[in-house]
Formats: structure tokens, C-alpha cells, sequence
């Protein structure tokens, strides 16, 4: 049992682990590019252990002091929910690329902090989107294995879905000629 003084104490086991190791849990840090993915990585791991509501703003925080036998004193509940709300927003300072990291100071609350990403990061960029579809064009097999080449094509899928951009299959799908290697290596010869 932990320590009365450990202000975690009334969480869940899991809740305790998922604020102590976040940071292990998201596999990419947020760039410049990756809002969308990385916005919902976040999201998932947070709401799957409730705590959620602590960057959607749904879990507010109480009054900083309460009146007990009529003084003002300290409310323990603000307490247990600022600790809370640190740990959340220490582990999203964690999750983010030194490049971004510049643009999250000074926030004080872990909603505060998702706001200003969220502001910054997750509007559509037209540029990027022309890019990725630009790479996409662009790719060739070359030496690559057909699993890296199909890997780099499913990359670029995917940043773009997380995007909302709709990549119609005629643009994924290149009518290519074949290579004589291909060819060379059918039928046993």
C-alpha cells in the first residue's frame, strides 16, 4: 500500500503506470508533420486509463482552497488533481520533438498546453499535403525490396489519411512497364 503522502495513492494501479511511462507508450514524438497520428496515439492512451478529461478540459480543475470549521484551508482534491495534471503535462513535454518542444512553454495546466498543439499542428496543411502527395508520385522502387518500396507506399498512405486527405486509388496504382529483371526471373530463367 503506498505511503499516505503519496499523492497518486487514490489512483488505480494502471493509472499510476500509464502516468509514469507515457512517454514509453507513444512510439513518435510530434513534428512539424505528425499532429493527426500523433494527437490520437496520445488521446488512445490517455482516454483508455480516464484520464482524458484532463486535456479535453472535462476534468476541471476544484477550487485551489475550501472552507473547513470555518477557515479557508488548502483543498486536497485540487492538490491530488494539479499532481495529476503535471505528470499528464510533463508527459506530453516527453512526447514531442525538440523543434515543437519550443512552442510548448509556459503553459500551465496539461489542457492549456493540448490547446496551443492543437492550435499550432492540426490545421491541414495544403504544402504538406501537396508534398506527400508530390513523394508519393515520385517513389520508385529502385533497389528497394518490394516489402520496403510497399512499406514506403503505405507510409505515405497513412500520413495522409491521418491528414483527411483522400487519395482516390488511380493515384496510388502506376501503370509502370515491368523490368526485364522481372522478367528474367519467371519461368526458371
Amino acid at each position: 500500500m503506498a505511503a499516505p503522502s503519496d499523492p497518486l495513492a487514490s489512483l488505480p494501479s494502471g493509472v499510476k503506470l500509464l502516468l509514469r511511462s507515457l512517454h514509453n507508450l507513444i512510439s513518435e514524438k510530434l513534428t512539424e508533420t505528425n499532429y493527426p497520428a500523433w494527437s490520437l496515439n496520445v488521446q488512445t492512451a490517455l482516454s483508455a486509463n480516464l484520464l482524458l478529461g484532463w486535456i479535453d478540459g472535462h476534468e476541471a480543475a476544484p477550487a485551489p482552497t475550501i472552507s473547513k470549521n470555518d477557515k479557508t484551508v488548502p483543498n486536497p482534491e485540487y492538490t491530488s488533481w494539479t499532481i495529476v495534471d503535471t505528470q499528464i503535462r510533463a508527459c506530453l513535454l516527453a512526447v514531442i520533438s525538440p523543434s515543437v518542444h519550443k512552442h510548448a512553454r509556459g503553459f500551465t495546466t496539461s489542457a492549456a498546453l493540448w490547446d496551443a498543439l492543437a492550435a499550432r499542428y492540426n490545421s491541414v496543411s495544403t504544402a504538406h499535403v501537396y508534398q506527400l502527395r508530390d513523394k508519393l508520385h515520385t517513389l520508385r522502387k529502385g533497389t528497394k525490396t518490394m516489402t520496403q518500396y510497399l512499406d514506403d507506399v503505405a507510409t505515405i498512405l497513412s500520413d495522409l489519411d491521418a491528414l483527411k486527405e483522400e487519395i482516390p486509388e488511380r493515384d496510388v496504382v502506376k501503370e509502370q512497364p515491368l523490368s526485364d529483371h522481372f522478367f528474367k526471373n519467371e519461368g526458371g530463367q
